[in-house]
């Protein structure tokens, strides 16, 4: 699995004596921080791990401790490459980590398994799919996993049980906590997409502009939640569904489209009638062919070869 060496906070490499093994990464500083207070060294491990929102396989990058978890995200264009020292890396993805807190990644575990009986946390996480599961034990984060679940027992049994009341205030806060951070980032949230504020001719009531970004930090935590969990978080902020289709918050093009132009385009044919440049198959028009006339060469010709004898006939028997 590739390593990641370089000083914290900076855009950096990983570097594995192949050029096609060689990965970029711009890494949050803190995991090397971490690394190096813990172990001595600045080399975070790449793992994959069930995704809270999916189910499916993603990346996500641990301190050596595990103390410590952040999400690999890829940015990928096309046609794009990486020149490293003396070599070109063909794969020009960038991979950025971001922190995220672990209890997003243990909430589907509790949800599946724990809502009518507590389990150990320790069994709980034995994920045979995915056995680097097991590492989020370790991490500080799981410290504050009461706040969505019912401890049960004693410290060395550590068993826990889902509690849902508890999971969506905690979830609230979060919501509200990241809806803040929008608007000390001054950035403006609409029915038209995101926008820095600076080209906002008038502000909206402080009512509405709270909802909006309640609405749009709703998606962004949503984005580590299962549907039908997003939902009643939705719900239990006191947000309406979402009437509007998607693609009204798409920009729509003042000129017609080529494919319209094109429909247009037959249905204006398909209306002309008999001047039009569309083949009429029902009624084809059938036109009478004349032969050619013959010259009076061409007559003499043909009358010279009638009386002539083909070739095959010299070699029949007498």
């Amino acid at each position: 699995m590739p390593r990641v060496k370089s000083s914290p906070k900076k855009c950096i490499k990983t570097n594995l004596q192949q050029s096609e093994n060689t990965w970029v990464f711009l890494l949050k500083g803190e995991a090397l921080e971490l690394s190096e207070q813990y172990t001595g060294t600045g080399t975070p491990d790449i793992v994959t791990l069930r995704h809270p929102n999916t189910g499916e396989s993603a990346v996500f990058l641990f301190s050596p401790a595990n103390n410590s978890v952040q999400e690999v995200l890829t940015f990928n264009e096309a046609k794009r490459s990486w020149f490293i020292d003396e070599t070109v890396k063909s794969d020009g993805k960038l991979h950025l980590s971001t922190p995220i807190d672990p209890i997003f990644l243990v909430l589907p575990y509790l949800r599946k398994y724990c809502t009518t009986y507590a389990q150990p946390l320790d069994q709980l996480l034995r994920d045979e799919e995915f056995p680097e599961t097991e590492r989020l034990l370790k991490s500080s984060g799981l410290n504050y996993l009461n706040m969505i679940a019912d401890k049960k027992g004693d410290e060395d049994l550590n068993a826990f049980k889902y509690n849902e009341d508890k999971t969506l205030n905690w979830l609230k806060r979060k919501t509200e906590r990241v809806a803040e951070i929008l608007k000390q980032k001054n950035i403006h949230v609409g029915t038209s997409g995101v926008v820095s504020s600076n080209f906002i001719k008038s502000a909206k009531s402080e009512t509405v502009d709270h909802e909006a970004y309640l609405r749009y930090a709703h998606g962004i935590v949503s984005e580590y939640l299962m549907d039908d969990l997003s939902l009643k978080l939705l719900k239990f902020l006191g947000l309406p569904e979402h009437e509007a289709a998607p693609q009204s918050l798409k920009r729509k093009s003042t000129s017609t489209t080529g494919q319209e132009q094109k429909k247009l385009k037959l249905e204006e044919d398909t209306t002309k009638g008999p001047s039009s440049s569309i083949l009429d198959l029902t009624k084809p028009e059938v036109k009478s062919v004349k032969p050619p006339s013959l010259t009076a060469k061409d007559k003499a010709r043909a009358k010279a070869a009638s009386s002539s004898k083909t070739i095959s006939s010299f070699f029949k028997k007498s």
